[in-house]
């Protein structure tokens, strides 16, 4: 069979999204730390997800690649498409007003992160611990197949406050957001 396009889609990109996410969460919750009351700062992520499951290691965060929708008005030989991802962020702490704060914090240090990416991060190999890299580093998107053209974030959910059985209180907040590119 001979391929009409050489697409990845979503899978590449999101190995390269976890990647940076991992990369630079400190020098984001720097930003964020450094207003924030001595003893209450954020700790960085201590768990990355591709998919809604219990959560084993507080804070997580999860990054779901939602759907990718595409341009039916396109050239014929590129698969323009835009992907939508939902990040959530699973925090969990005991005073429900400092939950709300966490949530507030946590959410802004990740919305600093994405809308900080350099387009040429998505190209470059990048170190990852997650479990389905077991190599430790993604192969970066393929610059001759695969142009990443804009990443918008589209919305941002505070979560509910909920209380899982650990009896601790818990709070998802969440950023939709959409990549949009085109692949040969």
């Amino acid at each position: 069979m001979i391929q009409r396009y050489q697409a990845q889609f979503a899978k590449q990109l999101v190995n390269q999204l976890i990647a940076i996410l991992q990369r630079d969460q400190t020098a984001a919750l720097a930003i964020i730390n450094a207003t924030r009351p001595a003893g209450r700062t954020l700790n960085p992520f201590a768990a990355f997800y591709k998919e809604a499951h219990a959560i084993q290691n507080w804070p997580a965060l999860v990054l779901v690649a939602h759907s990718t929708a595409f341009d039916a008005n396109s050239d014929i030989d590129l698969r323009s498409q835009a992907v939508q991802f939902f990040c959530v962020m699973a925090i969990t702490g005991t005073d429900p007003e400092w939950l709300a704060e966490d949530a507030m914090d946590t959410l802004r240090a990740v919305d600093i992160v994405l809308t900080s990416i350099q387009f040429s991060d998505f190209y470059t190999p990048l170190p990852i611990a997650h479990r389905t890299v077991p190599g430790g580093m993604t192969t970066g998107l393929n610059s001759a197949v695969s142009k990443v053209q804009d990443l918008r974030i589209m919305k941002h959910d505070l979560g509910a406050l909920m209380q899982p059985r650990s009896g601790m209180l818990a709070r998802e907040p969440g950023i939709a957001f959409v990549v949009e590119m085109e692949e040969q």
